[in-house]
């Protein structure tokens, strides 16, 4: 394929959607799209493995070429499934997702690649690399990512997933990056990207404190998962 060719998308809602977020959908679903797209219905009131496992199966119904999962807490602009999928960089790519950060401290940017330190295989920040292309990367997020059915029809060949293609990791590895560590064991790997060019925003918990000392405004975040495994490792669990 050239291109992306036709796009299914498609979000994740439990409880909770962020007021900005409704707002960004509205106006990419109201004006984003091209014809021959298509929306998908929300995965609803379920855990977020579970969630994904049922948008991807909402999406191997459709007869789109392409799914384009969005997640609840971002935020973007209307042309940004435009920009990320009409860039022919992209098109060597079987999941390309656009930039974004993490919504917890030390927000860094989600641009992933596996390097091994001190003997131990660990993803880290390639954020030196970020210059408004395309950067080859060992996992993304889902928050706004463009996968091709291959990607897809590959793990039920070769994995024999009839289903179940979103399940959490070993270790508190999240879904997505499951997903893509999954993606990359297939016999021909799959090549995974960020365009550090389309920039989308990442709404989280902050904090905001009055730093008397210093005379400004502090922001902090709170990872309770973080520190618990921190906890656990430390214990050696």
């Amino acid at each position: 394929m050239t291109d992306w060719g036709t796009i299914a998308i498609g979000t994740r809602m439990n409880d909770r959607c962020d007021p900005r977020f409704f707002n960004s959908w509205s106006h990419l679903i109201a004006g984003g799209l091209r014809r021959g797209d298509t929306v998908l219905d929300a995965a609803i009131e379920l855990p977020q493995h579970f969630a994904g496992t049922a948008l991807a199966l909402f999406y191997l119904r459709s007869d789109a070429d392409t799914l384009c999962m969005v997640d609840t807490d971002m935020i973007f602009q209307p042309d940004a499934l435009e920009r990320l999928r009409s860039d022919p960089a992209g098109y060597e790519y079987d999941i390309l997702s656009a930039l974004s950060v993490t919504r917890r401290k030390p927000f860094y940017p989600i641009v992933l690649r596996l390097k091994e330190e001190n003997g131990e295989t660990k993803y880290q920040c390639a954020k030196d690399e970020i210059n408004g292309g395309i950067v080859e990367v060992d996992a993304v997020g889902t928050g706004f990512t463009l996968i091709r059915r291959s990607v897809f029809e590959r793990m039920e060949k070769e994995l024999s997933f009839g289903r179940w293609f979103f399940e959490f990791g070993h270790g508190g590895l999240g879904e997505d990056t499951q997903f893509c560590q999954r993606a990359k064991s297939l016999k021909a790997s799959c090549k995974i990207g960020v365009h550090t060019g389309v920039s989308i925003g990442h709404r989280g918990p902050i904090a905001f404190y009055w730093n008397v000392k210093e005379k400004k405004t502090e922001m902090e975040s709170y990872d309770q998962c973080a520190e618990l495994f921190a906890a656990a490792n430390k214990k050696g669990n």
